[in-house]
């Protein structure tokens, strides 16, 4: 049972406040709403983030993950989900398929408004989660995706729509990045809206520990103001294998299919950096002969760590920039945490969310956690305790753990 304590935090809402949010006319907007910051967004200057990353010392470069997760590099990465080996992509998906049911259940129950899935992809997973959930419900969602390629959330929220037909729940998208996504949601037009977080694929795991927090952070508190959101819970998946055998199978999948999609970074950096003057020395340092593909499974530090490795010396200046490469320097583009549930705990409370529910395959020992506020809004509208009882007093609430 749930406990209250005073807190100076903030003041309880007035009555009128205190209303369901279903009351609230649903968010309007086109099927694929772009939400980017010109300012801010690290997709519209993605080129000079590459040369950002190569300009640093050495032992210190690195590549942008989004080098990956353009149009040909969600073909590419595709493959690799296909391939047996690759077991983060098909247990997960065995785990949901096996308990869709009292997932969808647990967040129907919030009385969410929305629900946001983070670097939705292809949304081949979405379909039978939404059935399930517009099953459970009898009032409206709108479920938004929220990814970094346009095309393919055009293409994919059509395929959605020709597929299934819901109830209750309007299919629409974000282009965006993450932080483009957290501060849409902190908007002050959007801001009232209660709503539930899904990040899949284990992607979490792609941040170290200190990052992972900032980025949980960042959905559970307003970016620029620290003011806590209406969050009411948060679907993680989360890889805590441990096995050595299976991790390097997985990411350095036999066909070679895992090499294609890294090495496929250099061609999108020679699309994004190779036109003008600079043309022959962006195609010299981004030439698929000079580098390749190395990964490593790093047990003490519970992640997989993928590289791109120079195979030769290379020097050459784009963009009034001196670029530097060491023969078998290795640049860091992309690393999947495999964390237990211990480090995900911990993660979870210093991002301020609790793990209120999990769901497991024991053979990987992949998760899907439910985390929900350590400190909860009184409009969340989960876990309130009585009006009357908290009357004049400032109230924030804790579950049990």
């Amino acid at each position: 049972m749930a406990t209250s304590v005073t807190s100076t935090m903030t003041r309880p809402l007035d009555k009128h406040i205190l209303r369901h949010s279903h009351d609230l006319p649903l968010p309007k907007g086109p099927d694929v709403l772009d939400i980017r910051s010109s300012q801010e967004s690290l997709l519209h200057n993605l080129d000079s983030k590459i040369l950002e990353g190569l300009s640093q010392p050495q032992g210190s470069k690195s590549f942008p993950s989004l080098l990956l997760w353009g149009e040909k590099g969600q073909v590419l990465y595709d493959d690799v989900l296909e391939a047996p080996e690759y077991y983060p992509y098909r247990i997960e998906d065995e785990l949901l398929q096996q308990r869709v049911d009292d997932i969808a259940r647990t967040v129907a129950s919030t009385g969410t408004d929305m629900l946001i899935e983070l670097g939705a992809g292809n949304m081949t997973k979405t379909a039978q989660f939404l059935s399930a959930i517009d099953n459970y419900i009898s009032y409206p969602l709108v479920y938004y995706a929220l990814d970094v390629d346009q095309a393919l959330l055009e293409r994919s929220i059509v395929a959605l729509k020709r597929r299934v037909t819901f109830r209750h729940i309007e299919v629409r998208a974000l282009f965006g990045t993450y932080d483009d996504g957290a501060n849409w949601l902190a908007s002050p037009e959007i801001a009232a809206y209660r709503r539930t977080l899904m990040f899949l694929g284990s992607s979490i795991g792609n941040d170290e520990q200190d990052a992972a927090v900032r980025f949980l952070s960042s959905f559970t508190q307003a970016p620029e103001t620290g003011v806590p959101q209406n969050v009411a819970g948060f679907l993680l998946a989360v890889d805590g294998c441990q096995d050595a055998a299976k991790i390097e199978a997985a990411y350095d999948v036999p066909g070679g299919y895992s090499r294609r999609w890294v090495k496929q970074a250099l061609e999108y950096a020679r699309e994004l950096l190779g036109e003008g003057i600079d043309r022959v020395e962006v195609d010299r340092i981004f030439d698929d002969n000079n580098w390749k593909f190395e990964g490593r499974w790093l047990p003490e530090r519970q992640r997989y760590q993928t590289y791109l490795t120079t195979t030769c010396s290379l020097t050459a200046t784009i963009r009034g920039q001196t670029i530097t490469l060491e023969e078998g320097e290795r640049l860091p583009i992309i690393s999947s945490g495999k964390w237990t549930r211990e480090t995900v705990d911990g993660v979870s409370l210093k991002a301020g969310l609790s793990i209120e529910k999990s769901w497991k395959n024991p053979e990987f020992d992949y998760h899907i956690y439910w985390l929900q506020p350590s400190l909860k809004r009184v409009d969340s509208g989960i876990v309130i305790i009585d009006e009357l009882e908290a009357e004049g007093r400032d109230q924030v609430h804790h579950p049990n753990e």
